[in-house]
C-alpha cells in the first residue's frame, strides 16, 4: 500500500479570507455563494506538496489540513466514506468552539 496525500478543508470553519487560493491557486478556489474554500485536487502530488503546506499555515481560521490517505482496495471510492465522517467531525476530528 502507498500513501497519498490529501487536502481536508472544513467549510464550516472557514473564513474566507482567501489565503490559500493566493498561495496556490491551481489547488484552491473560493465559493461563489459565501467565499469559503473549495478545494480543486482530489489528491496532492510532489511538485504541489510546498505550497499546500504553505497555504495550510497561512490558513488564519485553521479550516486546512495536510492529511494521509491510504490507497488500496478499501479506498476505491476516492476516500468519499472518509470525507462524509470527516464533515461530521470537522477537519481533523477537532472540535469547532
Amino acid at each position: 500500500m502507498s500513501t497519498e496525500l490529501r487536502i481536508a478543508a472544513d467549510r464550516a470553519r472557514c473564513v474566507g479570507a482567501g489565503q490559500c487560493v493566493l498561495t496556490a491557486p491551481e489547488l484552491f478556489d473560493q465559493s461563489e455563494d459565501d467565499g469559503t474554500v473549495v478545494v480543486l485536487a482530489d489528491g496532492v502530488g510532489e511538485d504541489d506538496l510546498d505550497k499546500v503546506r504553505e497555504a495550510v499555515h497561512l490558513c488564519p481560521s485553521g479550516a486546512l489540513a495536510l492529511k494521509a490517505r491510504e490507497a488500496g482496495p478499501l479506498s476505491a471510492t476516492g476516500g468519499a466514506a472518509e470525507r462524509a465522517a470527516e464533515g461530521a467531525t470537522g477537519a481533523g476530528g477537532r472540535s469547532r468552539g
